[in-house]
């Protein structure tokens, strides 16, 4: 669609014509709900290879066209934005077809499986003009945007450490264990959420030191690492892995002026001799010396939150969205890396 066409139904305030590509778990639980419900969008087509999944979907949503082939429904539907939430392998061409279209583009991460792919990627956008983002969730989750506001305004003063620390039950689909389809296992199903939110953090990309993997459960893909990094000579480590048998997150931000300790549902610790602890749907529970109040709201529906902002950009046309098809080519640089450099100490 032309650029002309966008400018002219938005004038004449017609709703913007969705679609979704895939229709597992990402799809059912953050874009499908939002598409449905947001008065500024007709969801009018799904594709999905599987017949039984794009079945029940399409009666679930209330959804008219249905197409095995997500390529076909792009160039059948006149449609004005799509969401990309199929295994990474494929994210390339769906989203190429799509930007040669015109159509506005939400990727799920990861962006692709290689440099190459995410570099075609970024060009086909850019050539095209279309608004785009890459699904990183964490700049929408309360806990995460508030030590964001923490180190923008200058309240924990200058960055000492930074640990990560995520285990988690292993992901339910099959192609997560193929490498050629998922481009890793753990690493890149849970890092690029964490290097987005590190890139912010930091205001840059990594140097990579030492990357270590184990395949304890999974013979085909890594299902532990650690990664040391190094932002302007500030040490993170990473530490990721899938278990059966537990479940755990944490984020231990060392400071000069305090320490915090967060993730999804919790945010404690120690700001200029000022203690809190804070849990997901609690009232405000600290004003630092008048500066700063932070709170984590009832309903931290950060998925409804990061699909909704898309949608607003592509209302306004502004290409300038969180985290555009640019910010995932430097994501996926870095992802690319850490698999490389495991490579290399094999």
């Amino acid at each position: 669609m032309s650029l002309l066409k966008r400018v002219g139904k938005f004038l004449k305030s017609e709703k913007l014509r969705a679609g979704v590509i895939g229709t597992g778990s990402v799809a059912q639980n953050a874009h499908l709900p939002v598409y449905e419900n947001d008065e500024r969008i007709n969801l009018v087509a799904i594709a999905d290879l599987d017949i039984s999944s794009r079945k029940a979907v399409a009666e679930e949503f209330d959804i008219e066209h249905t197409y095995s082939e997500g390529t076909q429904m792009l160039s059948e539907e006149d449609l004005d934005i799509v969401s990309i939430c199929t295994p990474p392998a494929t994210h390339e061409d769906f989203f190429i077809t799509a930007a040669d279209a015109g159509v506005n583009i939400y990727c799920e991460k990861p962006m692709a499986i290689s440099v190459e792919a995410a570099k075609r990627m970024v060009s086909a956008a850019e050539s095209a003009g279309v608004v785009t983002q890459i699904g990183y969730t964490r700049p929408y989750v309360e806990n995460f945007k508030t030590v964001l506001s923490l180190l923008e305004n200058s309240i924990l003063g200058d960055i000492r450490s930074l640990h990560t620390y995520r285990i988690r039950v292993p992901p339910g689909a099959q192609w997560n264990y193929d490498p050629s389809v998922s481009g890793g296992g753990v690493v890149s199903d849970q890092l690029p959420h964490i290097l987005d939110f590190y890139m912010r953090v930091f205001g840059g990309e990594p140097t990579i030191h030492d990357v270590r993997f184990r395949s304890d459960e999974v013979p085909t893909v890594e299902d532990y690492a650690e990664i040391d990094f190094e932002f302007d000579g500030v040490p993170v480590r990473t530490t990721v892995g899938w278990s059966l048998h537990s479940k755990h997150q944490r984020n231990v931000l060392i400071a000069s002026r305090g320490a915090v300790e967060y993730n999804m549902q919790t945010i404690e610790g120690k700001i200029q001799d000022n203690e809190f602890a804070q849990k997901s749907g609690e009232n405000p529970i600290i004003d630092i010396k008048g500066l700063f109040r932070t709170f984590t709201s009832a309903s931290d529906d950060f998925h409804s939150e990061r699909i909704q902002d898309f949608i607003d950009h592509v209302e306004s046309g502004n290409s300038d969205t969180i985290a555009p098809a640019q910010r995932g080519l430097k994501v996926t640089k870095v992802l690319r890396e850490i698999y490389d450099q495991a490579e290399v100490s094999e």
